[in-house]
């Protein structure tokens, strides 16, 4: 049984029907963009009170047809909004979420909210799930020494370049003065994990963690390299790199998040 109320400032207008239940019979719909790395928690639109149902969690599924539900426990934010925490990096990770991804939610029904995730150019996601074994970054055991991905512009850097001896992914770069006191680390290479055209990620030097973000130069020629920002700066900053050297960027982990160590030498 629902209960509707209306007014003479009503009339002509929708009346929504609320159940008495623990549902609301309207369907809540908003849209929420991904503009800055967002790998541990989503902040959304919308306020506790707002929610159809007041259980201290969403249930998130995709439009693929499985219907599986993935629980997303939620917080609320200074601002008065709620921020998706523990369970959101699963969802993250399972279908490929990324700077500049556009997420439709619509309620459908309790705790059910269906997501529908778009790509930078507007296509759908195909909510295939994730091989738990791609990419192999992270390895184990037996392995064999990686070879730098880049080709170093300067004879020092190649030397070092020769030199490292990595399990991972590595690329090496003139720590100029310039690029010392720059807000954009340029000429990136374009590592073979990264999909859309920006990726959140963790620069890490010791005990130094800077969050900041990758985004992919445009066009054929310059595709296969991009720039760090949102975050270089600060790092080398506190980092307190020296020019005249060279850095070794490694990346150790793609998961949950892109995590690239930086040395000196």
């Amino acid at each position: 049984m629902s209960n509707k109320t209306t007014t003479s400032k009503d009339k002509g207008k929708r009346v929504q029907e609320i159940d008495n239940g623990t549902t609301q019979s309207y369907k809540m719909r908003f849209l929420k963009p991904i503009i800055r790395p967002s790998m541990f928690k989503l902040s959304l639109p919308i306020t506790p009170d707002e929610l159809p149902n007041r259980t201290p969690y969403l249930d998130l599924v995709v439009p693929d047809g499985r219907n599986n539900p993935c629980r997303c426990f939620w917080t609320q934010l200074q601002s008065g909004k709620i921020a998706l925490t523990r369970g959101w990096e699963e969802f993250y990770q399972m279908y490929k979420i990324n700077l500049d991804s556009m997420l439709y939610f619509t309620h459908k029904g309790n705790s059910t909210f269906q997501v529908k995730i778009f790509n930078f150019g507007g296509i759908e996601n195909s909510y295939q799930l994730r091989d738990p074994e791609e990419p192999p970054y992270i390895r184990t055991g037996n392995y064999e020494m990686t070879k730098c991905i880049n080709i170093p512009p300067s004879a020092s850097a190649r030397v070092v370049a020769a030199k490292v001896k990595s399990k991972w992914p590595f690329f090496v770069m003139d720590l100029t003065a310039r690029m010392m006191s720059s807000r954009l680390l340029s000429n990136v290479p374009h590592l073979s994990h990264f999909t859309g055209q920006r990726h959140p990620l963790i620069l890490t030097h010791g005990h130094i963690q800077v969050e900041a973000t990758y985004t992919r130069y445009s066009g054929k020629r310059d595709g296969s390299f991009g720039v760090i920002s949102g975050g270089w700066e600060n790092f080398a900053s506190l980092c307190n790199f020296k020019p005249g050297g060279v850095g070794v960027f490694e990346v150790i982990s793609t998961e949950p998040v892109t995590i690239i160590k930086v040395r000196c030498r």
